[in-house]
């Protein structure tokens, strides 16, 4: 999970705004933002107006990007087939490939 509020608060420190100001361009006290900073979620229209004042796109770096960054688990196939082991020396592969498939 994404706690956002932390991510926010990172945001604002980075910018150019004292907690005064990002509060009052955000309409809210200051209070409110300390209380932003601690949630681990917030309110879509709170959040793009967040990301207007701040110049920075929450929705796309944030949660867009880390479903993309996140791969789907691999599956592992197994193939169980018959090998002719005087077979696979005249291939010339190495002895410790023969000997892991003798095993």
């Amino acid at each position: 999970m994404i706690e956002i509020g932390p991510i926010i608060k990172q945001k604002v420190l980075e910018s150019s705004l004292t907690i005064t100001e990002f509060a009052s361009r955000i309409n809210c006290e200051r209070t409110t933002v300390y209380h932003i900073f601690k949630q681990p979620s917030i309110d879509i229209e709170r959040l793009i107006k967040i990301s207007e004042v701040l110049n920075y796109d929450f929705i796309n770096e944030i949660y867009l990007k880390k479903k993309v960054e996140t791969p789907p688990p691999k599956k592992t196939v197994f193939i169980a087939i018959e090998l002719d082991i005087e077979l696979l020396r005249q291939l010339k592969l190495p002895d410790g490939f023969i000997r892991l498939i003798k095993e």
